[in-house]
């Protein structure tokens, strides 16, 4: 097992679990369970340890009603079978916080979905733990939804706060016995489903799928996606990388029609449509070592299937929420870029560098949390931009805009290194410039 598990996760992750428990080798189908959990086996060890345990979270006595154990926990509880139960804890979110789940219309069909709210939830306030926020604090866990595969296989318990805290679909490790003792199993025989929950939780960027351990840089709509991997349904999906095909970020590029294509439908991102009308169908479009060429140039550059660098010569226009949420994203050059629809690289927080010296439009919130953006000094045919462009951008100290003559409302704003903006065509926003101290 110690050669199979090094030449399918590499020799350092096998060495990490050989040295640490010799044991944890012996667990049946130790390979299947690790196949898809990454090079690095540390912070895992806590978690396979409980597998060599073997430890069970089902009791002796025979399980309890769920919704009578979440009531004894603190909670009132319901069974969101229909579109509008689904939807029934939307009030309690706060702006820019909604969960995914309500905007999935099948969420309810293909999920047994049970939501919790705690007795004092409305007084819990949200102002009250602005800047300190913790994925299981009180705020966070008083609006919870349970939610387990129908197939079985699979449990996400999300919270109040949803994507502003990191794992925030893994709220008490996505076991519910953490919640209170007996409620794991309690659901299993409610539903009639099986999922897994151990007592040593998975550690952050990991989630279980079918009983396998899978590591995972972004989750959205139920999707995870990994290193030429992705989950959907409960399954794992693996590229084919021997037909020349490969993930970037929730983009499968198809090697036979040489086009992206978007994982989830759902996804509002049109950066496969954009890409597509430039590039694709181009035969000369070739995957090599993960990264995306033409010719002898890499138009797409990625590390474990997330998007680092992008060269994108023939791009002239970006539609609605083009590359939002590229976290990976530093570096875009689009030489003859001319418009970028709402959403553009916004909460892009690598992006260091962005070339786009013919653009004249930006959408609404453009570059909205460029948190690394330092320089945008190359923008002479700029001249419109939307509400809250460049809003949070606070490594940025240089913006040369010289044709500018429109800036939407909150653009620039908490931009506190900046100390150089030239834009001398610009006649709109001089009250805005004013408290900028412009």
């Amino acid at each position: 097992m110690y050669k199979t598990l090094k030449k399918q996760n590499g020799e350092k992750f096998a060495q990490t679990i050989r040295n640490f428990h010799n044991g944890i080798l012996d667990i049946p189908d130790i390979d299947v369970i690790l196949r898809h959990a990454g090079r690095d086996a540390k912070p895992l060890l806590p978690y396979l340890m409980t597998l060599l345990a073997s430890n069970d979270d089902t009791p002796a006595h025979a399980p309890s009603d769920p919704f009578v154990l979440l009531e004894q926990a603190g909670y009132d509880a319901f069974y969101a079978d229909t579109l509008e139960k689904q939807n029934g804890i939307k009030p309690y979110f706060a702006q820019g916080e909604l969960l995914c789940t309500f905007n999935d219309h099948a969420r309810y069909k293909n999920y047994h979905i049970v939501h919790a709210v705690k007795k004092d939830a409305g007084q819990i306030k949200r102002e009250d733990f602005k800047g300190k926020e913790e994925r299981q604090d009180e705020y966070g866990t008083s609006v919870i939804s349970i939610q387990m595969q129908k197939t079985g296989g699979f449990i996400s318990i999300k919270n109040r706060y949803n994507h502003t805290v990191s794992g925030c679909d893994n709220t008490f490790s996505s076991n519910p016995d953490n919640i209170i003792q007996g409620l794991s199993a309690a659901l299993k025989d409610h539903f009639n489903v099986e999922f897994s929950a151990t007592k040593s939780p998975l550690p952050e960027g990991f989630v279980l799928m079918g009983g396998q351990v899978f590591k995972y840089h972004r989750e959205k709509n139920n999707i995870y996606y990994g290193d030429q991997a992705w989950t959907e349904n409960g399954r794992i999906h693996t590229v084919d990388k021997a037909a020349g095909d490969a993930l970037f970020d929730g983009f499968l590029f198809d090697n036979k029609t040489k086009t992206l294509k978007k994982i989830d439908p759902a996804d509002n991102d049109s950066f496969a449509y954009d890409f597509n009308r430039c590039y694709g169908g181009n035969r000369a479009l070739t995957v090599k070592g993960g990264n995306l060429y033409l010719g002898d140039d890499i138009l797409i550059g990625a590390e474990q299937s997330r998007i680092k660098t992008l060269y994108l010569p023939a791009l002239t226009t970006m539609g609605h929420g083009c590359l939002r949420n590229a976290r990976a994203l530093t570096r875009l050059d689009a030489p003859a870029l001319t418009t970028m629809g709402d959403y553009c690289l916004s909460d892009t927080p690598a992006l260091t560098r962005f070339d786009a010296p013919a653009l004249t439009t930006m959408g609404d919130w453009c570059l909205y949390n460029a948190n690394a953006l330092t320089r945008l000094d190359d923008a002479p045919a700029l001249t419109t931009m939307g509400d809250f462009c460049l809003y949070n951008a606070p490594a940025l100290t240089r913006f040369d805009a010289p044709a500018l003559t429109t800036m939407g409302d909150g653009c620039l704003r908490y931009a506190p290194a900046l100390t150089r903006f030239a834009r001398p065509a610009l006649s709109k926003t001089r009250r805005l410039l004013k408290r900028m101290g412009f």
